[in-house]
């Protein structure tokens, strides 16, 4: 076998360990095995914009590419969400050899174990099993009286889902746009193949307030999201124990108590009272995105604002 070979089958042998992790032991790639395989699906599965792996559109992959190291007997069994296995004899495969495996149409979620050994292997007890289980404990009848090292199998899983259409727009053109946390672009944009169901979509712009919003998508439809976005802002607040009017960069803002929201960075803010013989407070203050910040004012001993 070729390097490039020997490189598939060790990366294929570890997303088969990964896979199996949560499977019964017979059903794993097997520690010690004397003969290795690597599968794949065909044609590839669609390009979700939401980031799963796997996902098909009715009705499923066509086939399962497996390849082995040298030549071995190979069985699949195929269990479909709704249980019932079904086996499909392959049979004696040369080493390194593509052979196409048909699938039958599937839906929602499916585990393909691809059994192979040095020997052959009659599984046909496994047909119809309605569980994991039930498939292992027929794997493991018919391997056990093989040597050590003579069997493995790789697992092969993926879900036939139905797809819509997410449009998103935004009130700030070129926002970025995530879907349940992943980047999928900037708006104004149109994603297809988005699997239906709830989706979380998040629309952010430096200097503005990100938006989420939770939308359901339906299968061939499109699902619109309009994100209005709003500066990020601060708050402030100014107090005085006598009456007095604000401006905030020579406007006026408002009478005290006030409370109000403005842009982030740092303001000229004026607090002004109407007792005319009272002085004018002028302050700098820097006010923080999504913080408050506060102006105390005291008459006494003298018209006096601090920030707080």
């Amino acid at each position: 076998m070729n390097h490039r070979a020997v490189r598939l089958f060790a990366v294929g042998a570890l997303l088969t360990a990964a896979l199996s992790a949560c499977v019964p032991a017979p059903l794993r790639a097997q520690p010690g095995a004397q003969v290795g395989v690597q599968t794949v699906l065909t044609p590839a599965p669609v390009q979700a914009a939401t980031g799963e792996t796997g996902l098909y559109r009715d009705p499923g992959p066509a086939a399962l590419q497996v390849r082995t190291h040298r030549p071995a007997f190979v069985t699949a069994v195929l269990l479909p969400q709704s249980g019932g296995a079904q086996v499909i004899g392959v049979g004696a495969v040369p080493a390194d050899t593509a052979v196409a495996v048909a699938l039958p149409a599937t839906q929602g979620f499916t585990q393909v174990f691809t059994v192979t050994s040095l020997a052959p292997l009659d599984l046909a007890a496994a047909a119809n099993a309605r569980s994991v289980d039930g498939v292992a404990r027929v794997v493991q009848q018919a391997t056990a009286p093989l040597p050590t090292g003579s069997y493995t199998v790789a697992t092969t899983v993926y879900r036939v889902v139905s797809f819509g259409t997410l449009e998103v727009t935004a009130s700030v053109p070129g926002a970025q746009v995530r879907v349940n946390g992943r980047r999928v672009g900037h708006a104004p944009l149109i994603l297809p193949d988005v699997p239906e169901g709830r989706v979380t979509v998040e629309v952010s712009r430096a200097g503005f307030d990100s938006v989420a919003q939770t939308v359901t998508v339906a299968a061939d439809t499109t699902s619109r999201v309009t994100a209005e976005m709003r500066p990020e802002t601060g708050g402030l607040w100014v107090d005085s124990d006598v009456a007095a009017r604000v401006l905030i960069g020579r406007q006026p803002a408002g009478p005290t108590p006030l409370r109000m929201r403005v842009r982030p960075g740092v303001i000229n803010v004026n607090v002004v009272p109407l007792d005319p013989a009272a002085r004018t407070e002028t302050l700098l203050v820097r006010v923080n995105v999504r913080q408050d910040t506060h102006i105390v004012c005291r008459s006494a001993p003298e018209f006096t604002c601090t920030v707080r």
